[in-house]
């Protein structure tokens, strides 16, 4: 611009010169002439040094606003007087204006580094409703539901019918900037939340609430079912001592009652029990005490304290597991492990029947273990995958006869996946019994083990 502005003064004075010099020529004498010419060369060298000195400030000024960094040791030093006064608070105003889009540049690129690792899925539009930024977990849970693919500057077609209040909300949010709605596709629930901005740009955030609305529905389930399984017994004792307190019987009677609601009591007392350890697996693992246990031990201590009941229904233990195994672990919730397998062969699988708890096998660290009985088993497939499941009876009318809190299976798989293990149930030969088979980690294998 500065070389444009000499150019056209320099034209300029040019032609006031030839202007002049023609009419000096005609008018006037030759000394004039010299004379007109040492002043033209004169003013001609002053316009140039005018011209270069505004040209290299503003030149150093064009070069400074180019830089991508700005660094105090490149600042450019200006003339001190107005002009360079002038200049310097222009490349002052430069300095501010990079260093703003550097820390803007640091705050976006946090701001994308969150979203990417939010557990939302957050998209940006623009206010065309192209599409301006997005992040993985908005893309996966918009392919759920869409079933179709995002581009980055697409606009997005909201014409589906679940998503219709969106659109009327779009076109007619005036006084309004929030928008919340729940959205059920393929098996997933989406609480969808909408931000629009003064620009008309908006925010879309998807949040897949899949597992809250389960362990929700979880909770009810629970809720009914512990209700359930303590009316049945507290009912039984209120019934039993209501007789006791407003009727005349005899002593032999009493003891009947009093005998019956004593069983009721101690079916109460299994269900806390068996309650408060899977709270204890699930809220407080951490808590627990592990240490290195002989697994073998264990399971002797188990049938230790069973004999007189196995005994009563004639039932068979063969245990075929090492002495040496040993497993980093808990000691209630190992014991725990066979105490429920066994006591739900006792309860479920009749009289004359024979256990074989066997250790089969030993791979990356864990032992394998198969525990079968031959007993009444499970006539229908479909119950095998439930069978883990809280307060879960392969019988319709949830009956008490056979004893048990409708817990302890649950008890068992929880145990299991506290030692690091997986639990699988399937029928056993010929459709007689079950067998489950599960792993464990150990904390050590002996040299007997391959």
């Amino acid at each position: 611009m500065i070389k444009k502005f000499q150019q056209k003064l320099i034209f300029g004075f040019l032609l006031i010169f030839v202007i002049c010099t023609l009419g000096i020529v005609i008018l006037a004498n030759k000394e004039y002439i010299f004379f007109a010419a040492v002043v033209f060369l004169i003013g001609l060298a002053f316009i140039l040094y005018v011209g270069n000195y505004f040209g290299m400030a503003v030149k150093r000024l064009r070069d400074f606003s180019k830089m991508p960094e700005i660094d105090e040791a490149v600042i450019p030093k200006f003339s001190e007087d107005e002009f360079g006064e002038i200049c310097a608070n222009i490349s002052e105003g430069i300095r501010r204006v990079k260093e703003n889009e550097k820390r803007l540049a640091r705050e976006k690129e946090k701001l994308l580094l969150h979203i990417q690792a939010s557990v939302e899925g957050v998209c940006f539009f623009n206010a065309d409703r192209t599409v301006a930024f997005y992040n993985g977990l908005f893309l996966q849970s918009f392919n759920i539901i869409f079933n179709q693919p995002l581009t980055i500057g697409k606009e997005i077609s909201f014409d589906e019918h679940f998503f219709s209040p969106v659109l009327m909300f779009l076109n007619q949010c005036i006084n309004e900037d929030y928008y919340e709605m729940r959205i059920s596709r393929q098996g997933n629930d989406f609480l969808l939340r909408m931000n629009v901005f003064e620009d008309k740009s908006f925010e879309m955030i998807l949040i897949n609430v899949t597992a809250r609305e389960n362990t929700r529905r979880l909770k009810q389930e629970m809720t009914g079912n512990i209700a359930h399984e303590l009316r049945t017994p507290v009912t039984s004792i209120r019934g039993f001592l209501e007789i006791l307190l407003n009727n005349n019987i005899g002593e032999e009677k009493k003891k009947e009652y009093l005998q019956r609601a004593f069983s009721q009591t101690q079916i109460l007392s299994e269900l806390i029990s068996d309650m408060s350890l899977l709270t204890k697996i699930d809220a407080k693992a951490q808590s627990l005490k592990s240490e290195n246990l002989n697994i073998s031990q264990v399971i002797a201590n188990v049938y230790e304290d069973t004999s007189s009941a196995l005994q009563e229904k004639n039932i068979k233990v063969a245990i075929d597991v090492p002495n040496d195994i040993v497993i980093a672990g808990n000691r209630n919730l190992l014991y725990s492990i066979f105490r429920n397998l066994t006591e739900n062969v006792m309860r479920h699988a009749g009289n004359d029947v024979d256990i074989h708890v066997k250790m089969y096998g030993v791979k990356d660290g864990k032992a394998y273990f198969i525990f079968a009985d031959n007993g009444n088993g499970i006539e229908d497939e479909h119950h095998l995958s439930r069978l883990f499941e809280r307060f879960y009876r392969v019988h319709d009318g949830r009956t008490r006869s056979t004893g048990g809190s409708g817990l302890g299976l649950s008890i068992v798989k929880n145990a299991v996946l506290f030692h690091g293990g997986t639990i699988s149930v399937r029928r056993g030969e010929n459709n007689k019994g079950l067998e489950f088979l599960f792993s464990l980690q150990c904390a050590r294998m002996g040299s007997a083990i391959v």
